[in-house]
């Protein structure tokens, strides 16, 4: 006989273990989560300090209060990004892991899901558990509810290989196209600059026309350019539907100020650009070029690189205020699964966490009223 929850949680990521930490007590839950660790990404996330949230985030101020009731302090830096107090991401996983009510939460690891349905005596979950020696074992769940938080496509070196959207297409949800964004800009030979950084300003042409600019710290690589300022322009740079991913990247082109404390004609009235910019820039770049360095987009790097998934579950098909799907009744969907991206700081955790918390509630309030209708 299959093992019967009412709450299944696909995924012990960030939307996951969030999730997983607000169901209350007496329901039955478990998680099933890919790696053998929960919450490895977040391992991984601000440079392994974890940017939990962002001043700019609506939603900071209930972040911050859900982390601080489970005993962890956080700081701001004056850019706005929120950290824990500790500086350690593996601070974080275990506070939403020690909030997780084990007595009626079972915990799997190297749980791999195949296949989600859902029929009659509700959810069918089947998943393939790592049993040592490259064996695995095959197991099926029922469950009145599942939290799809398997999270994206992005950085599959941590277990994140889009999964979900195979699971909620199998159950009708249209996603939209995916493309790693928060990621570096392939522009050409730039080995001779390899690791030299510049503070800038980087403007994003499409056909032509201006359609985004970043200003921050610019660090240059083997083939391009990096840095935050740069990793937030590339949710602009897309292929349309039908378009090939080769041909738009001819439609846009890089703009660089590399002197954006100084006038047209302060550098126009100097021999060298180097004095601003270091000796390897300088040596590439006349004075007439250093406020306006175009560039050519080549492409961006690939799913590896990117910190975050473009595209995803079209939320046209989700109700905002419980992240249940509109079109498959006791289906939720939270996280980086979702086509709603942010830039880089804290957003797109802020998201994971706020949409996990939102779907929990809405399954405690479910459960609350099968209560009420037994009782």
């Amino acid at each position: 006989m299959n093992p019967r929850y009412d709450v299944c949680i696909i995924g012990g990521g960030a939307a996951g273990l969030a999730c997983a930490a607000s169901i209350d007590r007496g329901i039955r839950s478990c998680i099933l989560e890919k790696n053998e660790i929960l919450g490895r990404k977040i391992l991984a996330t601000g440079g392994g300090r974890c940017n939990l949230t962002n001043a700019g985030c609506p939603g900071a101020p209930a972040t911050l209060d859900f982390f601080a009731l489970r005993g962890l302090e956080t700081y701001r830096d004056p850019e706005g990004r929120y950290y824990p107090y500790s500086q350690c991401a593996a601070d974080v996983v275990r506070i939403l892991a020690d909030s997780i009510d084990k007595t009626y939460c079972d915990i799997m690891t190297s749980a791999e899901v195949s296949k989600l349905s859902r029929g009659k005596e509700g959810f069918l979950v089947e998943f393939g558990r790592a049993k040592g020696r490259g064996t695995r074992e095959a197991n099926t769940i029922l469950a009145d509810a599942v939290v799809i938080a398997s999270g994206g496509k992005a950085g599959p070196q941590f277990g994140t290989t889009g999964d979900g959207y195979r699971l909620a297409k199998g159950l009708g949800h249209q996603v939209s196209r995916l493309y790693p964004i928060l990621t570096g800009i392939e522009c050409g030979d730039f080995s001779d600059l390899k690791g030299i950084r510049a503070l800038g300003r980087v403007s994003l042409y499409r056909d032509g026309v201006k359609i985004g600019e970043e200003e921050g710290q610019i660090q240059f690589t083997a083939d391009g350019i990096s840095g935050i300022c740069v990793f937030n322009l590339t949710p602009l740079i897309r292929a349309e539907d039908g378009e090939r991913p080769a041909d738009a990247m001819k439609r846009y082109q890089l703009s660089l100020d590399l002197a954006p404390d100084f006038t047209e004609d302060q550098v126009r009235s100097r021999r060298s650009a180097f004095g601003i910019v270091t000796g390897p820039l300088a040596d590439r770049l006349d004075p007439e070029r250093i406020k306006d360095w175009r560039l050519p987009v080549l492409g961006i790097k690939g799913w590896k690189e990117a910190q975050c998934t473009g595209g995803g579950v079209i939320l046209d098909e989700i109700d905002p205020g419980t992240q249940e799907s509109l079109l498959v009744p006791g289906l939720y969907l939270a996280g980086e699964i979702l086509d709603a991206q942010g830039p880089c700081g804290g957003y797109n955790l802020q998201n994971a966490w706020e949409t996990g918390i939102r779907a929990a509630r809405a399954i405690n309030e479910r459960a609350i009223n099968e209560r009420a209708k037994n009782f």
